[in-house]
């Protein structure tokens, strides 16, 4: 499951690792592997390379952790409309 935010000069994700049969993770993802094959899928779509080489990212602990960043990632849109005056 993925939550997705797009924003005019960056993206947000809320990606959730979910495990298989045995209730393991297939395939032992890690962040930087699922963030290297989206920033490959996209730039492959689109025919060049739009991404910055850093970024930030947070493991999600419990439900009050995830409630706070979603409503960061929520009112992002609004607040950076607000900075850039567009």
């Amino acid at each position: 499951m993925t939550n997705i935010i797009i924003m005019p000069d960056h993206i947000h994700l809320l990606v959730t690792i979910l495990p298989n049969e045995s209730g393991r993770p297939m395939g032992a993802p890690t962040i930087p592997n699922i963030i290297n094959k989206f920033k490959g899928y996209v730039t492959k779509r689109i025919g060049f390379p739009v991404w910055q080489k850093l970024y930030y990212d947070h493991i999600i602990r419990d439900e009050e952790d995830y409630n706070t960043k979603w409503e960061y990632i929520e009112n992002n849109p609004t607040a950076w409309y607000d900075r850039n005056k567009i």
